[in-house]
């Protein structure tokens, strides 16, 4: 599993961490080029491949890549 968010994109809005059933996202010390403080992944083991935080982000700047069986 990865969730990827790409760091440009985000403008910080929290919708991802507000819709992440198990607190996998949070927002960062980190910030983007426009001064944004952005989303990052803080416990990757827990995502369950909702996609809920890829849905809700408006800025289409994180997507979930489903684990290969």
């Amino acid at each position: 599993m990865a969730v990827n968010i790409d760091g440009e994109m985000c403008k910080g809005c929290g919708l991802c961490v507000y819709y992440c059933p198990m607190s996998v996202l949070d927002i960062s010390d980190k910030m983007n080029r426009k001064g944004f403080s952005i989303a990052g992944v803080v416990d990757p083991d827990k995502c369950t491949q909702c996609k809920l935080c890829e849905i809700n982000c408006p800025d289409f700047a994180i997507f979930v890549e489903e684990d290969e069986e």
